[in-house]
C-alpha cells in the first residue's frame, strides 16, 4: 500500500472524513492478515473521496488474479456467505452483459456520431464480453491484468497500443484502482491521435443510508457466522468498510480525471444501471486524445 498526502486525481489538499475498516476478505486475500483500519479522505479541491493508503500494483495483482474464478469465489464466500457460486456467475452472465450493452450503445452512438469504429478495446474488461458485437464489423480486443482467456470473438492483447483502437472502453474499473490517473493516462497513451476513450464508474455515496444499513446487516451476518471476526467488525469504522470499490466518483471528479490526464472531454453524463427512468447511478465521460501539437 502507498500512503498519499494529496488527491490522486487533481493533486489538491485532502482531509480525513472517517476511519474505515478493510473488509475481512480483502485483508485476507491481499495481505493474509486480519482486518485493519485505513482513512476515508476527501479532496478539498475536486471533492474526490477515496481510501488512504492506496492499493499498489502488487496489491491489485494479488486481489484480482483469477478474478471470479472458483478459487476466488470460495475464498470470498468464506468471509461473505452471500457471495455464492450463483451470485458470482450471474455477475458475468451473457444476459448481464447483453443488458449492459443495451444501455451503453445508445450513449456511444449519440456521441460518436457518424465516425466509424473499426477497432474497439475493452481496457480492464475481464474476458472482453462487454465489447462483443458492440459495433457491427468492429474488431474487438481486451486488455486485463487477470489474464483470463478472452471471450469468443475477442482478442486478448498484452500491449494496449498494439490494436490502435478507435475506441477504448473502461467500464466498472476505475472504482477499483489505487491510482486512477495512471490508468486513464495509460489509456490515452495507447490511443491514436483523435482516438476516443470512454470511462464509466458507479455513483456511490459512502455515507448513503442504504449503504450504511447494508453494512450493518453484513457485519451482523459475518459476526454470527465467524465469531473470531466480531472484535474487528463491531466498531464504527466498519460502517465505512473498504472493499473492492476504493474510490467514490461524481460527475465533476470523472471529468476532472479525464482532463488531468490530457484528454479532451467531448461529453459526460449519467444513466440508471437498472434501465429505468430516474437518477443516473452510472457516471460516464468520453474523452479524445488530442493531436501532439494541441497537447503541447
Amino acid at each position: 500500500m502507498i500512503e498519499v498526502s494529496q488527491c490522486v486525481i487533481c493533486e489538491g489538499a485532502i482531509h480525513r472524513l472517517k476511519r474505515a475498516l478493510v473488509a475481512p476478505f480483502m485483508a485476507r486475500r491481499i495481505w493474509n492478515r486480519t482486518p485493519f483500519c485505513v482513512d476515508l479522505v476527501e479532496c478539498e479541491a475536486c471533492g474526490f473521496i477515496f481510501y488512504n493508503p492506496r492499493l499498489d500494483d502488487a496489491d491489485l495483482h494479488r486481489l484480482y488474479a483469477g478474478y471470479r474464478s472458483e478459487e476466488y469465489q470460495r475464498m470470498r464466500q468464506a468471509s461473505e456467505p452471500w457471495y455464492t457460486p450463483k451470485f458470482n456467475i450471474d455477475l458475468a452472465s451473457p444476459a448481464s452483459y447483453a443488458f449492459r450493452r443495451s444501455l451503453l450503445l445508445p450513449i456511444l452512438k449519440q456521441h460518436i456520431g457518424t465516425r466509424k469504429i473499426d477497432r474497439i478495446l475493452d481496457y480492464g474488461g475481464d474476458r472482453g464480453d462487454l465489447v462483443v458485437d458492440l459495433f457491427e464489423g468492429a474488431q474487438a480486443f481486451v486488455y486485463d491484468i487477470s489474464q483470463i482467456p478472452a471471450a469468443q470473438g475477442v482478442t486478448s492483447i498484452s500491449d494496449p497500443a498494439a490494436c490502435n483502437a478507435d475506441l477504448i472502453i473502461n467500464s466498472n474499473v476505475l472504482e477499483h484502482v489505487g491510482f486512477p490517473r495512471t490508468l486513464v493516462a495509460d489509456m490515452l497513451k495507447a490511443a491514436p491521435e483523435g482516438g476516443l476513450v470512454f470511462i464509466e464508474a458507479p455513483r456511490e455515496d459512502p455515507f448513503g443510508m442504504g449503504r450504511v444499513l447494508r453494512r450493518i446487516a453484513q457485519i451482523g451476518v459475518i459476526s454470527v457466522l465467524h465469531p473470531s471476526l466480531a472484535p474487528f467488525l463491531v466498531r464504527p469504522a466498519s460502517l465505512y468498510m473498504m472493499h473492492e470499490h476504493v474510490n467514490s466518483f461524481t460527475e465533476q471528479t470523472l471529468t476532472t480525471l479525464m482532463r488531468s490526464c490530457g484528454g479532451t472531454v467531448t461529453a459526460a453524463g449519467s444513466y440508471p444501471s437498472s434501465g429505468r427512468a430516474g437518477k443516473g447511478d452510472m457516471l460516464w465521460c468520453m474523452g479524445m486524445k488530442p493531436a501532439a501539437s494541441q497537447s503541447n
